[in-house]
């Protein structure tokens, strides 16, 4: 015959584990995602789209709704060219006449630019790698004339070809607007690119608001 107390202390134990299973592993119908709690990730299906996060730091990001990525910067893919509509762009020696760029969302990964002679698109300049290093407020048009004239800034990593001295810095108003466009600043001092929306204007095409199009998306963007 078996011990009361027993069964007891075993049906006990029963409830607990199944307890513990339905806490770790669970479904909410209401907004349709499910968690592991393994320590690894865990899916959101929101019905406008799907985010996993892991739980080894932060690594992950959300699109915005229109499916752009959350950090501008992170369109900084394709090929650039200067606006061939804009004079002061096509005119000012600084410009190089076409950037290569490539962006990741990787972790560790670098931002690769490459710059080509201003009157030269096939004439490489450099090839650097960047990391991106914080975005900062255009000190001329920021917030009294536009509340998205935000500059992302890099700092220059690895030299991959050429001569990336020119390049410590760069600043990109990063791809934005319709038709897709960009625009860049580059050298060696943060505070001096960014203090250069506020000079007067002259005859050496400042102020330095160079523009360049997605040539994948259009041809001109004015």
């Amino acid at each position: 015959m078996k011990n009361p107390k027993s069964t007891i202390v075993a049906a006990s134990i029963l409830a607990a584990l199944s307890f513990f299973i339905v806490y770790c592993t669970h479904s909410h119908a209401e907004d349709g995602h499910t968690h592991t709690h393994d320590g690894t990730a865990h899916t959101h299906d929101h019905g406008a789209g799907t985010h996993t996060h892991g739980h080894g730091g932060d690594g992950h990001s959300h699109p915005n709704a229109d499916g752009s990525p959350a950090f501008r910067y992170l369109a900084m893919n394709g090929e650039f060219r200067m606006n061939p509509n804009d004079s002061l762009t096509e005119n000012d020696p600084r410009n190089p006449s076409r950037l290569v760029l490539k962006t990741s969302e990787d972790k560790g990964s670098l931002s690769r630019m490459a710059f080509y002679a201003h009157d030269d698109m096939e004439q490489k300049l450099a090839e650097c790698g960047y990391q991106y290093i914080g975005s900062r407020p255009d000190p001329h048009y920021f917030p009294e004339q536009s509340k998205t004239s935000i500059w992302d800034v890099f700092q220059k990593v690895e030299d991959y070809d050429g001569d990336c001295a020119a390049f410590k810095y760069v600043l990109s108003r990063s791809p934005h607007g319709d038709p897709i466009h960009m625009h860049l600043r580059y050298g060696d001092d943060v505070e001096a690119l960014l203090a250069m929306s506020n000079d007067e204007k002259d005859n050496q095409f400042n102020p330095w608001w160079s523009t360049y199009c997605d040539i994948e998306r259009t041809t001109s963007c004015d």
